[in-house]
């Protein structure tokens, strides 16, 4: 987390903005709705990313992959579940909710 410039609040280290999930919560989000046994709470994994903290306040920075001691390609989960998260609240604003 400390690589990802949307978690560090400031330049000084002491002040961390811990509302944005993460990389790795993103990826693990993709990794469940994928699974067929997690697909029933794929609707919900959505609508806590689309909230505060979520995929919108992710950057695009990339420094996650940099870091990453595992090389999982933590950019290509981010933009997989930012589009289902984009299709996801086109769907729900059409149904109005």
């Amino acid at each position: 987390m400390e690589a990802c410039p949307q978690f560090n609040l400031e330049d000084d280290e002491s002040k961390w903005d811990t509302s944005f999930v993460g990389a790795h919560a993103i990826s693990q989000a993709r990794l469940f709705n994928d699974h067929e046994t997690g697909k029933v709470l794929k609707n919900d994994r959505l609508d806590a990313l689309l909230g505060p903290g979520g995929i919108t306040d992710c950057g695009n920075a990339q420094n996650c992959v940099k870091v990453c001691p595992k090389h999982i390609p933590l950019t290509e989960s981010i933009g997989v579940i930012g589009r289902a998260a984009t299709l996801h609240a086109i769907a729900r604003w059409f149904a109005g909710r």
